[in-house]
C-alpha cells in the first residue's frame, strides 16, 4: 500500500491565540469522545470498530479545519479495535484507557503500557547512546524507567496478552523511541527500540535463534514528492559467541521485485541479545533488542510537526527535523538497488495502521489483521527446540514522541502473526 502526500508550509502557533486554540481543543476533544461512543462488543473488531473508525474521520476533519489547516495525507480506517485506539490516542495525546472507556470498550480487554521518548524526557534515562547490545548499567537504567506489556508464550500461538502481575507471564515488551549513537543531533529520537525479555530463557544456548516482525515502510521520492510503501519484514536473529546481528537476516518484498533474503544491516536494522536480570527478574536471562531508525517526515507525518494538541501540552514536543530511515549505498547498473531506486530509504513509522491511498482509506478487509509485531521465541530453555510465539501486540508513537504498545487478551484477540 503506498501512501500519497500533500505539500504543506510549517506553522508556528503564537502565545496570544494558544488559550483561544486551548478552548477549541478541548471542546473538539470531548466530542470527539461523546460522538464515538457505541455498544460493546466482545472481540477486536465489530460494532466499537466502525465508531472508532469514525473518530478518526472527524478527529482528520478537525485538524484539516483548524486556521490554518493541518493537511494530512491520509486518513486512516483501522483493521482492529486495538489499532484504532491506539491511533486515537497517538493523535489526539488521549491515554489509550480514556479512549476505550468514552467507546464503552472494557478497559480490560487489552493491556497497555507507554514510554516517552529520549529526548524530550530526561535525565533519567539518558539516551541510548551507544551501539547495540545495550548492557551493564546502562540497561539496567533503561528498562527501569520503561513500562512492558507481558505475556505468555505458547504454541500453537499467536501468545497470549495478561496483566503483569500474572505469575504466569514469562516475555515482555518495551518499546522507546530514542537518539540512538549515530544520531546527528540532539533534539529528537531517530530510532525506534524494541527490547523483548525473555525471562524463561535463562541457557545460553540459542542456536534455533528468535524469529520478529516488524512493519518497515520505503521512502522513496523524498524529499520532492515523497511516498512510503509498507513493507512487512521478519527479522531471522541468529545468535553469535558476541551476541550481536552480524549473521542475522531480514526478508521482505524490500525492491518491489519478490521477497528478498538480506543482511540486517543492509537495511539498518540493528539486534543483539545479553543475559542480564531485569525488573521483572533477578536472574540472569534472555534479553533481545531491536534498533530500528525512524521514518518521520514533515510531508508524510504533519502532525509530528504542527500538531496544535501537543503544542498545548506541558511536554511541548515536536518534531524540527525530518527522520528519513536508513539509506542503502548507491549502487551502479548492472546490479539492483536494494530498496528498488538509489536513494530510497527504509525505516518503521509512526502510525498504529497500514498506509493506504486517498482520502480517507478504505475499509479494512480480510484476511485476518496481522499484528504489528510478533516474536518466536526459543523454546526449551534454549535446548535446541523450534521457537514458540512470544509476543504479538501493536503499537503507534505519539505526536509527543510516547511509544504506546497494546495487546487484547483472550479471547478478545482475532489477530494472527505473520509466522
Amino acid at each position: 500500500m503506498i501512501r500519497f502526500v500533500l505539500k504543506k508550509r510549517r506553522h508556528t502557533v503564537s502565545p496570544s491565540i494558544r488559550s483561544f486554540m486551548y478552548s477549541r481543543l478541548t471542546g473538539a476533544v470531548a466530542a470527539l469522545w461523546l460522538c464515538c461512543a457505541g455498544p460493546a462488543w466482545a472481540g477486536d473488531g465489530g460494532a466499537d470498530l466502525a465508531s472508532l473508525n469514525t473518530g478518526l474521520g472527524d478527529l482528520c476533519s478537525f485538524f484539516e479545519g483548524l486556521t490554518p489547516p493541518v493537511n494530512l495525507p491520509f486518513c486512516p480506517q483501522a483493521p482492529t479495535i486495538t489499532q484504532g485506539i491506539l491511533q486515537l490516542a497517538a493523535w489526539s495525546l488521549v491515554p489509550n484507557e480514556m479512549i476505550s472507556a468514552v467507546n464503552h470498550i472494557p478497559i480490560g480487554q487489552r493491556v497497555n503500557a507507554g514510554s516517552p521518548s529520549i529526548p524530550p524526557v530526561g535525565p533519567t534515562p539518558p539516551p541510548i547512546t551507544s551501539a547495540l547490545p545495550i548492557t551493564g548499567t546502562e540497561l539496567s537504567n533503561l528498562l527501569a524507567n520503561l513500562t512492558p506489556i507481558a505475556f505468555i508464550s505458547s504454541s500453537p500461538g499467536p501468545a497470549k496478552a495478561t496483566q503483569l502481575y500474572n505469575t504466569d507471564a514469562d516475555v515482555f515488551l518495551y518499546g522507546v523511541a530514542s537518539l540512538s549513537n549515530s544520531s546527528t543531533q540532539s533534539v529528537q529520537p531517530d530510532t525506534l527500540y524494541l527490547l523483548y525479555d525473555d525471562t524463561s530463557r535463562t541457557n545460553g544456548n540459542l542456536k534455533q535463534g528468535a524469529k520478529f516482525s516488524l512493519p518497515l515502510v520505503i521512502l522513496a521520492g523524498y524529499p520532492s514528492t515523497p511516498t512510503e510503501t509498507l513493507v512487512p519484514t521478519t527479522l531471522q536473529l541468529i545468535a553469535t559467541s558476541a551476541g550481536d546481528c552480524s549473521a542475522s537476516t531480514v526478508s521482505g518484498n524490500f525492491s518491489g521485485k519478490g521477497t528478498q533474503t538480506l543482511k540486517a544491516a543492509q537495511i539498518g536494522v540493528n539486534c543483539a541479545v545479553v543475559f542480564a536480570p531485569s525488573p521483572l527478574s533477578a536472574k540472569s536471562h534472555a534479553i533481545f533488542e531491536l534498533a530500528v531508525p525512524l521514518v518521520v517526515t514533515m510531508k508524510t507525518d504533519p502532525l509530528y510537526f504542527f500538531n496544535p494538541i501537543s503544542n498545548l501540552e506541558p511536554v511541548g514536543f515536536s518534531f524540527t527535523a525530518d527522520e528519513t530511515g536508513f539509506t542503502p549505498p548507491s549502487v551502479q547498473p548492472p546490479q539492483t538497488p536494494i530498496l528498488g531506486a538509489n536513494g530510497n530509504s527504509i525505516g518503521i513509522g509512526p502510525a498504529a495502521v497500514p498506509l493506504c491511498t486517498g482520502l480517507p482509506c478504505p475499509p479494512p478487509t480480510p484476511p485476518a489483521p496481522v499484528s504489528a509485531l510478533c516474536a518466536n521465541l526459543p523454546a526449551g530453555n534454549g535446548n535446541g527446540q523450534a521457537p514458540v510465539p512470544g509476543v504479538a501486540a501493536y503499537y503507534a508513537i505519539t505526536t509527543v514522541g510516547e511509544t504506546l504498545l497494546s495487546a487484547a487478551v483472550p479471547p478478545f484477540s482475532t489477530s494472527v502473526c505473520p509466522f
